[in-house]
């Protein structure tokens, strides 16, 4: 079962110091759970899932724009409709449309990948350090499994104010 050693801090900068002070000592697996976005969140290297939500947008978006070309190209070809020798595509006039459906699609596919994302990421943190998070605490967490002893020492001495290690 892995070890972890936990910290609850009140002030957002005096995490971000114990964060620092981690990082100098050779500590670089600590993990920060926050109510909002310190700066001792982004202090913390993610490797998640937050680089690919611009992916994500961007092909949303390329899907909407080739759902309204295609769309409006088939619907004006189907149509039959007299037009008096203008062209029967006209792109200017798609543009709004083109321009919704993009953006709709990129919103979507969005949410819906930042939902599924917020839902995998949120179950790699232990339910009772979840508990200890709250408006106006931020958790430090350090895993311990597979650790030196000299970094475990460090990670101890930085934490001292640090809850007992606890067993997911």
């Amino acid at each position: 079962m892995p070890e972890e050693l936990v910290a609850v801090y009140a002030d957002p900068d005096e995490a971000l110091r114990a964060v620092l002070s981690l990082r100098e000592r050779g500590v670089s697996n600590a993990q920060v759970s926050s109510p909002a976005a310190f700066p001792v969140v982004h202090e913390v290297e993610h490797t998640g899932h937050s680089r690919a939500l611009g992916w994500v947008a961007l092909v949303g978006g390329l899907t909407g724009l080739a759902c309204a070309m295609a769309l409006q190209v088939g619907t004006s070809k189907s149509m039959g409709l007299v037009v008096g020798g203008k062209p029967i595509v006209a792109w200017t006039a798609f543009g709004v449309v083109m321009f919704e459906l993009t953006m709709l699609f990129a919103g979507a596919s969005n949410f819906l990948a930042l939902a599924i994302f917020s839902a995998v990421s949120r179950r790699k943190v232990a339910r009772s350090i979840r508990d200890l998070v709250s408006s106006e605490r931020i958790v430090v967490t350090v895993p311990l499994t597979g650790m030196e002893p000299k970094l475990r020492d460090a990670a101890r001495v930085v934490l001292g104010g640090a809850l007992a290690e606890v067993a997911p």
